[in-house]
């Protein structure tokens, strides 16, 4: 029997809809042109809703926003919990289970973005959100914490207790939570606080980021203490691009046409980050890289070539990260360098040090992606 919690891929007529239906046109260039995908699967704490996902394949790795919807009502996920107090609020939806419970804050932990809070529940000790040096390290707390793994329904306080391993700032500890059949999610230990307290307004499609403004100023400031990344944003800038951010889920960047970029941030976020600068930069390589008229290659065309022509403008771009996190990393960012091989391009940036061929960056590029580079 088919597992309804995996990935789908709708329609053409139901992806043509759905783009329609979430299209704000202030954001109008996120949405335009044909090279979208729709991804639907199963939540089982929500009754009648399911997690969307409207990929933009005229990139490689996709560009992506998320969603959840019943297909008629949309929340647009944009990083903080807000979606979905308003979606369970509002709806009535929610369903908590001894059996889904767990579901449920996983999906809560990799949907939303605390700042000040840097909290994941590792639900599944096979899969954890560790990499870099101290994966290991991580691994071993992980498997050691899960052996106090305990999930109790409490009829009394109307909840569930569960207690399993989280990440908490850098650290795995041994966590106890607490989800009200409300959908309020608290953390007991480490930290005594609430994840979820419902006192903000919010739209169910809200693409705008309310720190806007100062995370542009504030990772520009950033990227252009290296010198190379201060040429590409003059460039930029001097053939009038520029860039917008709106909210999400992660950090990703698209850039529809080489006067504007787009670059993702979780609504929560406030201050530049370290994968902000890093986006950026990328983001306007791409940009300066169209003006070249060095374009992304029309999805449709012959797979083989699609992917072989997004992996050289890729390696092109990864190629102008190494060198400006080189030259942030002297400038006394050295937390950027850090968090780009974090990212999964450490082998990547130690063969650029070394010098390595572009056939063989090209065949560790093609690792990460999760395809075959022919030579």
């Amino acid at each position: 029997m088919p597992d309804d919690t995996e990935w789908r891929e709708l329609g053409t007529y139901e992806t043509k809809k759905f783009v329609e239906d979430v299209t704000d046109p202030n954001f109008a260039d996120l949405f335009n042109g044909p090279a979208y995908e729709l991804w639907a699967r199963n939540l089982r704490f929500f009754d009648g809703y399911e997690h969307y996902m409207l990929s933009n394949k005229s990139v490689f790795p996709y560009f992506t926003l998320e969603y959840v919807s019943n297909g008629e009502n949309h929340y647009f996920l944009d990083g903080s919990e807000h979606p979905l107090e308003l979606l369970i609020d509002k709806k009535n939806c929610l369903r908590l289970k001894e059996n889904n419970v767990l579901a449920y804050l996983e999906f809560h932990s990799d949907v939303t973005f605390y700042p000040y809070r840097k909290v994941k529940f590792i639900t599944d000790p096979t899969n954890t959100p560790y990499s870099g040096a101290s994966s290991m390290m991580h691994h071993f707390k992980t498997q050691r914490y899960f052996e106090n793994f305990e999930l109790q329904e409490s009829e009394e306080d109307a909840c569930f207790y569960v207690t399993l391993p989280v990440l908490n700032n850098g650290e795995t500890v041994d966590g106890r939570v607490q989800i009200l059949k409300t959908g309020k999610i608290n953390i007991i230990e480490p930290v005594n606080i609430p994840l979820m307290d419902g006192k903000r307004d919010h739209k169910p499609l809200d693409y705008d980021h309310p720190q806007e403004k100062e995370l542009l100023e504030q990772n520009l400031a950033i990227l252009t203490q290296s010198e190379e990344g201060k040429r590409i944003w003059e460039t930029v800038k001097s053939h009038e691009g520029k860039i917008k951010v709106v909210s999400g889920v992660g950090s990703s960047a698209f850039a529809p046409h080489a006067q504007l970029g787009f670059i993702v941030a979780p609504e929560n976020l406030e201050t530049s980050s370290p994968y902000q600068v890093i986006a950026l930069a990328g983001i306007l390589r791409d940009m300066e890289l169209q003006l070249l008229d060095e374009k992304r290659p029309d999805p449709f065309d012959d797979m083989n070539e699609v992917l072989e022509r997004n992996v050289a403008l890729d390696l092109d771009i990864l190629r102008k990260i190494c060198i400006i996190v080189d030259e942030l990393a002297i400038a006394g960012h050295e937390d950027i360098l850090r968090k780009f091989k974090k990212s999964g391009f450490e082998e990547f940036y130690s063969g650029y040090k070394n010098g390595v061929s572009d056939s063989e960056l090209a065949g560790i590029l093609g690792q990460y992606f999760g395809i075959k580079v022919v030579d």
